[in-house]
């Protein structure tokens, strides 16, 4: 099996892995923040918990949750599936919705933000062209035309069609194909 070609992978997995980054840097900032406040700075208060050891374990929770939406979000890019990216954009998306509605929970500025990221992300997971994208991990394979078959007829290119620059919409012809030079 080759490589992805990246040139390939369609505008609107890119537009929802980049949407679903805004929850990234919120994760790294809270993780690092509980886990030193839970593990090696003592407080007077701690913040979101009664103990320092309930600061770690929130801390080590966010790093967990980190972890999952860099890894679904690795899944989408590559084509192999995009529920893990999907799960971990509604999770988001609970949480951020909780703080919206939560007024002890200060300014919801920036919770409406990411709230609104995690719903594009969703969204433009599950648009047509990504769900294409994954249906042929990442372009690799070629989807069965609709109605064929397992193993019956061969269908055309995934991506080489008009909307993807494909020789139809006037871009470079295969350099394979009999009617192209060579």
């Amino acid at each position: 099996m080759t490589e992805p070609d990246p040139t390939r992978t369609p505008p609107t997995v890119i537009g929802a892995v980049a949407a679903g980054t805004v929850v990234v840097p919120f994760l790294i900032v809270y993780s690092f923040l509980f886990i030193v406040r839970g593990a090696f700075v003592e407080v007077d208060q701690p913040d979101i918990t009664s103990s320092r050891s309930g600061e770690l374990v929130a801390g080590l929770v966010a790093l967990c949750f980190l972890i999952f939406v860099l890894w679904g979000m690795g899944r989408l890019l590559n084509g192999w599936d995009r529920w893990v990216f999907c799960a971990g954009q509604l999770i988001t998306f609970a949480a951020a919705l909780d703080l919206l509605l939560d007024d002890s929970s200060g300014e919801p500025q920036v919770p409406a933000v990411v709230l609104g990221a995690s719903l594009l992300a969703i969204v433009l997971a599950c648009l047509p062209p990504s769900w294409q994208w994954v249906q042929t991990d990442g372009g690799q394979r070629m989807p069965a035309p609709a109605g064929a078959e397992a193993g019956g007829i061969e269908s055309a290119p995934a991506f080489g069609g008009p909307a993807f620059g494909g020789p139809a919409a006037g871009g470079p012809a295969d350099p394979r194909s009999a009617d192209g030079p060579g």
